[in-house]
């Protein structure tokens, strides 16, 4: 069996703890990494560029968000195929030619958006009784403040850019385009450009969505499904379930608590695969499609910020 070559493109603390560990289980798959900033074993190249002397069929960007674009289009123009960590771009327009220019050479990409590759999203849904007995979604995605001030105002990776892609693929997932409004709010750190928090409501005719995202607040990473006769909590690592542990959900059915172990499963060891088969059969089309999707409601949003 012919291996597919990988080349991970930056050594973020995502690539060490969890996406070698995911690679690991996919045995068609040989993979490099490469990093400008730290060494190890797993390190291969110091050279973003010299990396591409592995010759890879696949190229995963781990970078910071700023870099994404500009690799992205390198690694595209270059004739490799690409997948790069969220967000993809900052804007539609960035997006759109990137897809240009893999349609032209018939290449992959896709951008990693992970956390809705595990199983329990399906499981929720089925509880629920499908998708379309859904009326309301929440989510609160906060994280406490890890950089200092000075970095905040020198960095170009905020809330926005950095939480955006969460929200629009639960809009996507479970409103697709049919929005009929989306209302949004947010704030920016003290004497920075960049966004602190911000709050979505979008709603149509059948469901609606609020979503709170934070870059400087007690951790928290849930999020809840309302029906007429249910609600279902995923209150922990909603948006980073972990694939060593058994995920525990919360139903309220009748003014009575229910809790409910669904076994452990590897989201993104599951969107490798997606990608490996798209891959395969040489079928993109999906993955541009969902980029278009998610870039349109981000940009929609990004337009707000002033």
């Amino acid at each position: 069996m012919k291996k597919i070559k990988l080349l991970v493109v930056g050594y973020s603390k995502f690539v060490e703890k969890r996406l070698i560990n995911s690679i690991k289980k996919i045995k068609k798959i040989d993979y490099r990494v490469c990093s400008k900033s730290k060494k190890g074993k797993a390190v291969y190249y110091r050279n973003y560029l010299e990396g591409l002397n592995f010759k890879p069929d696949l190229i995963y960007i781990s970078l910071t968000n700023h870099l994404h674009y500009k690799y992205a289009k390198i690694f595209l123009n270059k004739g490799f195929n690409v997948i790069v960590d969220k967000p993809i771009t900052e804007s539609l327009k960035k997006t759109l030619e990137l897809i240009k220019i893999a349609k032209s050479k018939k290449l992959l990409l896709s951008e990693a958006t992970l956390f809705n590759y595990h199983l329990v999203f399906n499981r929720i849904t089925k509880i629920l009784g499908g998708k379309s007995n859904i009326e309301l979604l929440q989510s609160n995605f906060n994280i406490p403040k890890i950089r200092s001030l000075k970095s905040i105002n020198t960095t170009k990776s905020d809330c926005f850019m950095d939480m955006s892609p969460y929200a629009a693929a639960l809009i996507r997932l479970y409103m697709g385009q049919k929005y009929l409004s989306i209302n949004f709010d947010y704030k920016k750190f003290p004497a920075s450009k960049n966004v602190q928090s911000f709050y979505i409501l979008a709603s149509n005719k059948k469901i609606k969505y609020f979503g709170n995202f934070c870059h400087d607040r007690e951790y928290l990473s849930q999020i809840i499904f309302y029906s007429k006769k249910k609600i279902v909590f995923l209150p922990h690592q909603a948006f980073a379930l972990t694939p060593i542990k058994n995920i525990r959900i919360i139903i309220k059915e009748k003014n009575k608590f229910q809790k409910v172990l669904i076994k452990k499963d590897d989201c993104i060891l599951n969107y490798l695969n997606d990608v490996l088969k798209s891959f395969e059969n040489k079928s993109f089309l999906k993955f541009y499609n969902l980029l278009i999707e998610d870039a349109k409601i981000r940009d929609n949003l990004y337009k707000k910020i002033k």
